[in-house]
């Protein structure tokens, strides 16, 4: 009696380890490319800075200021290139899960109050991973990640339990949310620089999955100084000495410049 005890327990036991192990394999895992060994990249390393030194490299002196303080999503796929064709240090770069300023606030600092950036450029993008993972639940990731994605309720609410894949729309809505969020803390915490014309802050969304229809990694600007309206941002002095084909990028698509997209509370 006592044997057939054990071996009840024996496969309760096996049973609910599988299930915990089911579970916890449920959450996709991104993976490195197959066929990219670390010496290979290591290499590459190496190889560019040899060019370097066989073209010449120009020492770089630190009082040149960057133009552009760019706040951005940590996805790889993000590149400065999208931005500007020749960056060069043109770009001061700061990157974080969801592109948020508060989880890089002195880094940022540093590129607005010491380097002095005229334009504070914040960055979301299509088919965010951080955004993705966010909505789909976070409760099994490391405690370092949980903290930085915790401070996406504010900007997006809380995600609703068993939550599923976000269909298209929904998800650029709360990448576009997001962005609004983070220029508006922006606007508070530079307005005095914004005020006397010596920042601006620009939100805009990097299109890397083309959901906008504009062709992919397209830099959409949907938020200048807390104007969200694309006709109106168009229509500022900033912008009234720009050829109007350069416009076309400004602004939501339509169908999502709507009062659905204004409400507060997507989840």
């Amino acid at each position: 009696m006592r044997h057939k005890k054990k071996f009840s327990f024996f496969v309760l036991l096996t049973a609910l380890l599988f299930n915990l192990h089911a579970h916890a394999e449920m959450r996709p895992v991104l993976k490195n490319r197959a066929g990219v060994p670390p010496f290979d990249i290591l290499r590459e390393i190496l190889e560019t800075g040899s060019q370097i030194k066989r073209t010449g490299g120009v020492p770089q002196s630190s009082s040149d200021a960057p133009h552009i303080t760019w706040l951005a999503d940590a996805d790889a796929r993000v590149q400065p290139e999208f931005i500007l064709s020749h960056p060069g240090r043109k770009i001061y770069t700061v990157r974080n899960l969801a592109n948020q300023l508060g989880t890089s606030l002195g880094t940022i600092d540093y590129g607005i109050l010491y380097l002095h950036s005229t334009i504070l450029l914040i960055t979301g993008n299509t088919d965010s991973e951080s955004i993705r993972l966010f909505t789909g639940g976070y409760a099994d990731l490391e405690q370092t990640i949980r903290q930085e994605l915790d401070h996406l309720h504010l900007p997006l609410g809380y995600p609703a339990k068993n939550a599923k894949e976000e269909d298209r729309e929904k998800e650029l809505r709360l990448v576009e949310k997001n962005v609004d969020y983070q220029v508006q803390q922006a606007i508070k915490r530079y307005s005095e620089r914004i005020s006397r014309s010596r920042l601006v802050v620009v939100g805009s969304v990097l299109d890397i999955a083309n959901h906008y229809g504009k062709g992919a990694n397209q830099l959409i600007i949907i938020n200048v100084n807390g104007e969200t309206d694309g006709e109106k941002i168009k229509k500022m002095q900033l912008l009234h000495m720009l050829d109007p084909k350069l416009l076309a990028n400004i602004g939501r698509p339509a169908a999502l410049d709507t009062q659905e997209t204004k409400r507060k509370g997507i989840f």
